[in-house]
């Protein structure tokens, strides 16, 4: 296989750019971007134009595509590489089937074979190499921890997200904003073909608009937005957790509850929400789950792991402490509210303490996988600003053991603490027990892996799952000894919000929530 790149024309509206190159016509797509917390100015946009293969994990199953004659190639590779674990297929599909390991040694457990293999062999041992290629972009639903851990079985949500699926990438765009620079890489089985394709693109985008014609919209009325549960429920699921927190099963738990409502335009929602709601990770995302088309949007606040190969540091960045931000009636910051706010949320004990115990979880967890005596928490209890809420957050790092890669590290630090609770698989065990199905796409990450060995992922909250014109929007609330039931069913709808209002301006119209 050969891969190349060119320079291509700089563009500042790279979402913009990623639909007049098609990004919203092909059934797989992915487009990543990135904005300071501070200035809430672009920093990077990566985005995949165009996808060789599929890779779709289903509980224990994991099934490669090939979507183009690029992607027959990777996929005949990967089933020779894993020809052991080869369980149906043939032509441009291929099947892969593992078990649970009934390892009890940590370190082992961590090494067995998995479902990562396929993943790992596509990123690390892919058989070409560029400068940005291979890359891997997609992500992982909080349930794909059942194919690591023993948990009580529940059914499908609405939210129908596979355990995981990634695009393996066959034409990729690049976008700096700091450097205002941007190029495009692909990788391809004939010359001719690959420089015809590159020269095309590098038309395209020297001759693309500047700026997106956002669709236009009318509505009769508010969008009605449903709780699927209802306050009084969520109190009592807060009261039922309560109470195994006094008998001492769990110190804390993060139960989730989604807002159903009728979305007709996600991309259009998705460019709402990155203007309202600039983040540091900004994500949507195209493929196929369930048979039908999904598209995955979101402006999350928080990395879930990131590992940097060339230092071989990873890192955790826990949230836990969440306040409205001060507005004025409307919409502008109020400076003195929200500073009254910062100081409500920095002396609340209960916050103090849930965010101080989810540092220590995330330490626990990359102790794991660290080199010893590495770990350390590089910054504690900061502040964090976002259109509707401001954030407690700290970062934990570490060096990663030369025994392990990332996704090693993703496995054993796997569900984040602030979306699950503490200690973390007994507080799963209570959730599945509370919530009753899967929770998909909420939850898990979103990013990607790179062929030099590095990944990057956020967690998958302030975010909307849309399928059949339908969107799901899920927000969780930490519950621990002191919680108020109330504040806490309160604390999801300020989690939503942002993804909620942005649903509703893309369809020109003001969210009514009936909860």
């Amino acid at each position: 296989m050969i891969v190349d790149k060119r320079e291509v024309r700089y563009h500042e509206d790279a979402s913009a750019l990623f639909a007049h190159l098609g990004g919203l016509d092909a059934q797989d797509s992915v487009l990543l971007e990135s904005s300071d917390i501070e200035s809430k100015k672009n920093t990077m946009c990566v985005a995949i134009l165009s996808a060789a293969v599929r890779v779709t994990c289903v509980g224990q199953e994991v099934t490669a595509e090939a979507l183009t004659d690029t992607g027959r190639a990777i996929v005949e590779r990967l089933r020779g590489q894993l020809s052991g674990y080869v369980t149906a297929g043939a032509g441009d599909t291929v099947t892969f089937g593992f078990s649970l390991s009934d390892e009890h040694d940590e370190r082992r457990r961590l090494q067995a074979p998995s479902t990562a293999e396929v993943l790992r062999k596509l990123q690390l041992d892919a058989g070409y190499a560029g400068e940005y290629l291979p890359f891997l972009g997609g992500g992982f639903a909080f349930d794909y921890l059942d194919t690591f851990e023993k948990l009580p079985a529940v059914g499908p949500g609405p939210n129908t997200y596979p355990d995981y699926q990634f695009l393996v990438a066959e034409t990729y765009l690049v976008i700096d904003h700091l450097s205002r620079t941007a190029e495009v890489e692909a990788v391809g089985v004939d010359k001719h073909e690959l420089d015809a394709r590159l020269d095309d693109l590098a038309d395209r985008i020297a001759s693309a608009p500047t700026s997106y014609d956002e669709p236009a919209t009318s509505a009769d009325g508010p969008l009605k937005v449903l709780a699927t549960v209802t306050d009084d429920d969520f109190r009592d699921q807060v009261k039922a957790l309560k109470g195994n927190i006094y008998d001492g099963d769990i110190y804390q738990v993060v139960p989730a509850r989604a807002f159903e409502m009728t979305c007709t335009d996600a991309f259009a929602a998705y460019r709402r929400l990155r203007s309202t709601n600039p983040s540091p990770y900004m994500f949507y995302v195209r493929g196929l789950a369930a048979g039908k088309t999904y598209e995955l949007i979101g402006a999350s606040p928080e990395s879930n792991l990131k590992f940097d190969v060339d230092t071989r540091e990873v890192q955790l960045y826990p949230i836990a402490g969440t306040r409205p931000r001060g507005l004025n009636p409307d919409g502008t910051v109020n400076h003195e509210l929200d500073i009254r706010a910062e100081l409500d949320m920095r002396t609340d004990a209960k916050e103090i303490a849930e965010h101080t115990m989810l540092v220590d979880l995330a330490r626990n967890d990359l102790a794991r996988v660290a080199v010893p005596a590495t770990r350390r928490v590089a910054d504690l209890l900061q502040v964090d600003r976002y259109s509707r809420v401001m954030h407690l957050v700290s970062r934990v790092t570490a060096t990663l053991d030369p025994d392990f890669d990332a996704l090693d590290a993703y496995r054993a630090c796997m569900n984040m603490g602030t979306l699950t609770g503490a200690p973390k698989l007994r507080a799963m065990e209570l959730l599945r027990g509370v919530e009753g199905t899967r929770r998909g796409s909420y939850g898990g990450a979103v990013g990607y892996l790179r062929g030099d060995g590095s990944m990057d992922t956020c967690i998958v909250i302030r975010s909307a799952f849309i399928q059949d014109g339908k969107a799901i929007v899920q927000a969780g609330a930490g519950v621990v000894r002191d919680s108020v039931p109330q504040s806490e069913a309160d604390e999801t709808l300020h989690k939503a919000y942002a993804v909620i209002n942005a649903i509703a301006l893309a369809q020109g119209t003001t969210p009514e929530v009936i909860r």
